[in-house]
């Protein structure tokens, strides 16, 4: 019990340490949501506000977790804040910390707590027999659950922070069923000690009308989360828990088994919609570099629905810690949880345990010892730069664990969807600054023929992928299940040197529209098709007529005015001209060049929000002759990132595509080699 006062007084002190001025009053108008996230899910705990909360580089990397626990009093010092955070993560969840029990005397000078403490009553602070009121921790004064304090906070908490609009919920911290541990106390006033299982009930009642009057009074998808306490009493009234300094030492024996199964065994009892967090820690030692248990504590976590963070500990929560597996895309669960050494055990127990995901899965070894086990088909590793031992990005079929550790996997890809691609490449896959994001593969579809391009995409909206495959003479349309929808000769049927091919909505009716361009030997000739291939723009030439080097198509709305643009690479012979138009052909600006303008190998081109910021970036590739340089650029061409997507010594250029491989709402950056790949096409007799 010691260390869970320890642990509360750190936390009370820490989040009164404020920084900075007081603004004026800016309204807000966010909305408290609990909707759908896939997973991961992640949290940060962070107990500053004042100028701790106006730093730029704070405010970024705050924005990137999906939930926040912020002192009640940035609401004060911080009204931007939230407006700023949320532009970047407009799902994330942010909770007011509220301690129920200490008011803080040394640090609480800001109005919202001068405003609290000017309706306390003084038979509402906790005293003892002699009327001494009880300081539990230092430079603070204790209240007392059992008297009208619990009333009074609840209506504070409505009244004067939920009803900002600032705050998704409410996190009230120190949250217990006994008083008793502390001494002698006198919780009815009639100055005597009381019975420690008479003071320990009242206690409990005083909670259970904190949380019951704060639901019955706030809105309907406000959140209530506690910590502190698994009493079941409490359960009807709130949203979830968090467990701190996982595995949490106070609760119960503290023990993996027992704190883990109360975690899954709550998501299942609350009666408002589950909102669990698991707080794991360096136990005060400041060792952010400790990967195993990071992955210990949120693959832990995701045998349940929760939301994982990782910090410094009891003393401080205050860290902008982040981790390679935070930025992994599992999607969603696929079922519960397993036992992998024991299948058929249902229990939680010390073993190995997994748990399946529309992306990936999920391990984790709870036991003492190393295990090795097999796995149900192959996966794919993190690509990591903090622990690049174990997410080493291999492919794998069996896996061997560390004691007290866990791994997460993803299930490796297999094609490209919703981007254009030449049958039978070889792709890597990187994020916006270049960084390898995935394990490379080959792009092929053995339905069709190695080095046409194709796209697989849902061209009419209705749920279903069509793909639309591009030969040398015309551009034919299947539908999900192979039929043939239609054919259509873009340019004539004489015309063979190849057909480049882009897809997207350019009139914003929902339904895809299809852009060709010409291959090498063809003016370039950009024309537009409907969803079905009829020709319902006669095309413009994006270069000189004379030009018979083809012309790179790609579509994206480089501009963000909700509106994709036809976006334009010079083919083979030209220079790296990249120009831009509208779904007309009307040139919004003269373009500029992606590589030295001395450089005829032409560009290819691409476009996708490889950075998450909502507008669409132009990627480019060299053509034939230049090395596999991808550079990433704005609307108006300036360089935004650029790197190597293969050796850089080789002069084959690099094919280009940007597509959201994993789902996670930000596209990738995928280079594709010039080889093909055809073993296969031929002999099965495809198209």
């Amino acid at each position: 019990m010691w260390k869970r006062k320890q642990i509360l007084m750190n936390k009370i002190l820490l989040s009164c340490f404020l920084f900075g001025q007081i603004f004026f009053f800016i309204p807000g108008n966010a909305l408290a949501k609990n909707e759908h996230k896939s997973f991961v899910r992640t949290s940060n705990y962070f107990l500053l506000s004042g100028t701790a909360l106006e730093n730029p580089e704070t405010i970024e990397t705050l924005s990137h977790f999906d939930l926040l626990i912020l002192p009640a009093e940035a609401q004060i010092f911080n009204q931007d804040f939230f407006e700023d955070v949320r532009k970047r993560n407009p799902d994330v969840l942010i909770l007011a910390y509220v301690p129920t029990v200490s008011y803080n005397n040394l640090y609480w000078s800001d109005t919202l707590h001068i405003q609290l403490k000017h309706g306390i009553k003084n038979t509402w602070w906790l005293k003892d027999q002699n009327g001494t009121i009880q300081t539990i921790w230092p430079d603070t004064s204790a209240l007392n659950l059992s008297s009208d304090w619990a009333t009074y906070l609840a209506n504070f908490v409505i009244d004067n922070i939920l009803s900002t609009d600032l705050w998704d919920g409410i996190f009230y911290d120190e949250v217990g069923d006994t008083i008793s541990w502390v001494g002698s106390v006198d919780t009815d006033n009639n100055h005597r000690s009381d019975n420690p299982a008479s003071a320990d009930d009242s206690w409990k009642k005083g909670y259970i009308q904190l949380l019951s009057q704060t639901r019955a009074n706030m809105k309907p998808d406000d959140l209530i989360v506690i910590n502190g306490s698994s009493t079941k009493e409490y359960q009807p009234f709130i949203n979830g828990r968090m467990f701190e300094s996982f595995p949490t030492p106070w609760e119960g024996d503290g023990t993996w088994t027992t704190v883990t199964n109360q975690y899954l065994d709550l998501e299942t009892r609350v009666r408002k919609s589950p909102l669990f967090i698991v707080n794991g820690n360096t136990n005060n030692t400041g060792d952010q570099t400790n990967y195993r248990a990071v992955r210990f504590g949120l693959a832990s976590t995701l045998l349940g629905n929760g939301y994982f963070g990782f910090d410094f500990g009891t003393k401080s929560h205050a860290q902008l810690w982040q981790y390679d597996e935070y930025g992994a895309f599992l999607g969603d669960p696929k079922g519960t949880r397993e036992d992998v050494l024991f299948p058929e055990n249902k229990y939680l127990k010390k073993s190995v345990w997994e748990r399946d995901f529309s992306n990936g899965k999920v391990l984790v070894n709870a036991t003492d010892t190393i295990q090795t086990v097999r796995l149900d088909g192959e996966y794919e590793k993190l690509h990591g730069t903090q622990d690049p031992i174990v997410n080493n990005g291999a492919i794998i079929s069996r896996v061997t664990l560390n004691a007290k550790d866990g791994l997460l996997l993803l299930r490796p890809l297999e094609n490209v969807s919703n981007a254009s691609f030449v049958n039978g490449t070889f792709t890597r896959v990187f994020n916006g600054t270049g960084q390898t994001k995935r394990t490379g593969f080959f792009a092929y579809d053995a339905r069709y023929r190695g080095g046409q391009q194709i796209v697989h995409t849902d061209l009419d909206a209705n749920g279903s992928k069509e793909t639309i495959v591009a030969d040398q003479t015309h551009v034919t349309i299947y539908e999900e299940d192979g039929t043939q929808m239609t054919s259509f000769y873009p340019y004539s049927n004489t015309y063979k040197n190849g057909i480049n091919i882009a897809v997207g909505d350019l009139n914003g009716d929902g339904r895809a529209e299809i852009v060709t361009g010409t291959e090498n030997g063809g003016g370039p000739h950009v024309r537009i098709f409907n969803k079905d291939g009829f020709l319902i723009h006669p095309g413009f030439f994006a270069y000189d007529e004379q030009f018979r080097g083809g012309v790179h198509v790609a579509i994206g709305d480089i501009n963000g005015d909700h509106i994709n643009e036809i976006i334009t690479g010079a083919g083979k012979g030209g220079g790296p001209h990249v120009r831009v138009f509208t779904k007309d052909g009307t040139a919004i600006s003269p373009g500029f060049f992606a590589y030295d303008e001395e450089f005829h190998g032409g560009v290819h081109v691409s476009a996708g929000d490889v950075n998450g910021d909502g507008i669409d970036e132009i990627i480019t590739g060299a053509g034939k002759g230049g090395g596999p340089h991808v550079r990433v650029f704005d609307e108006r061409g300036n360089i935004k990132n650029q790197f190597f997507a293969f050796d850089p010594t080789e002069t084959q250029g690099v094919e280009i595509a940007c597509s959201d491989v994993d789902g996670d709402g930000i596209d990738e950056i995928l280079g594709l080699t010039s080889n093909v790949f055809t073993l296969s096409s031929e002999s099965l007799g495809n198209p």
